[in-house]
């Protein structure tokens, strides 16, 4: 009896294996992402690992490289590179969803090819943490011309904002070392564990609605206090800063789209890039023109749901192209 529950737990096991394994292989192409550690400098609060290959096929279908830092670029940076134009925001920026060449930073150094982009765009990484970040960024690569920060939201509260102008954003942290590490290096494993995360941060959003002060949009003031230290940071080093803004659209009945812009975050945040020396990039006009007269989403892919999720191709070139207008008036 013994030997055969033996032998039989012996079957379970190597079957488990067996499944691991095969379900491993088919990760390693359909979602194999690199683990991320915290960083020194400041830049960014962590980088992937160097130099390190990646796929996605859960949103999009995308592969590529991490460089010598563990940013998704094309190019590889040095303490003698000089960078002209660096790309700061949040994954949609990082923009693991689309090939590298198609991202707003790649496409962008396409339409400037006497120029270098450099992009740190990380997962996680939201305006307010950008803004938090942005003076070791400067610091560490000194952008020459322009500084870029991305954003899909404008509506903060004062303690939001506040939180940023003191430089007390609450960090994205690494979670390595031992097993957890180990476990994170499957791609499997990895992926099993993001499914499992994104199930259960839904499930807490439809039971805890954001409390009162979240909610509160900040004031005139705070939003031009926060943007004048983020202007003089910029300007220290001779660069412009440019925030850029991508709204989703909501496609009606009819055929028709609309933004999911707040008119009042909309114009409080432009008023305080205005008058801060700040330019102030709001997509809406460039994104309900493209869908009206080529029907393009900026948003979406075939395997989402329509024009949700991360920026793609489209929005990428749109972003890029709207960008180089802007410098390209400026000389």
């Amino acid at each position: 009896m013994s030997k055969r529950i033996f032998l039989w737990v012996a079957k379970a096991l190597l079957s488990g294996v067996i499944a691991v394994a095969i379900l491993t292989s088919i990760c390693m192409l359909y979602y194999n992402v690199p683990v991320h550690y915290d960083t020194v400098d400041g830049a960014t609060d962590y980088r992937w690992e160097k130099n390190k290959f990646y796929s996605r096929g859960t949103e999009g279908f995308a592969w590529g490289k991490t460089n010598n830092e563990g940013y998704l670029n094309a190019i590889d940076y040095t303490e003698s590179t000089q960078v002209d134009v660096l790309v700061m925001g949040s994954s949609h920026m990082e923009a693991y969803n689309v090939l590298q060449e198609q991202s707003t930073a790649s496409v962008l150094g396409s339409l400037m090819p006497d120029k270098t982009v450099y992009n740190i765009g990380t997962s996680g990484h939201t305006f307010l943490v950008c803004a938090d970040n942005l003076a070791d960024a400067v610091n560490k690569y000194e952008p020459k011309e322009y500084v870029i920060i991305e954003t899909a939201k404008l509506g903060f509260s004062d303690i939001q904002l506040q939180s940023a102008i003191d430089g007390n954003v609450p960090d994205n942290k690494s979670a390595t070392g031992g097993i957890v590490e180990l476990l994170q290096k499957n791609p499997f494993f990895r992926l099993t564990y993001s499914q499992l995360k994104n199930f259960s941060e839904n499930a807490e959003e439809d039971v805890a609605p954001a409390t009162p002060s979240e909610n509160t949009i900040g004031s005139e003031e705070t939003y031009s206090a926060l943007f004048a230290r983020l202007n003089d940071i910029v300007s220290e080093k001779g660069a412009q800063l440019i925030i850029v803004y991508h709204p989703y659209l909501i496609l009606n009945k009819d055929g028709t789209a609309t933004t999911n812009s707040d008119k009042e975050e909309c114009e409080l945040f432009a008023a305080g890039c205005e008058k801060n020396g700040i330019i102030f990039l709001d997509m809406s006009n460039r994104f309900l023109e493209n869908y009206e007269n080529e029907s393009i989403l900026p948003h979406g892919f075939t395997n989402t749901s329509i024009g949700s999720g991360h920026l793609n191709k489209n929005g990428h070139k749109m972003i890029a192209e709207s960008l180089y207008e802007i410098m390209k008036e400026a000389k």
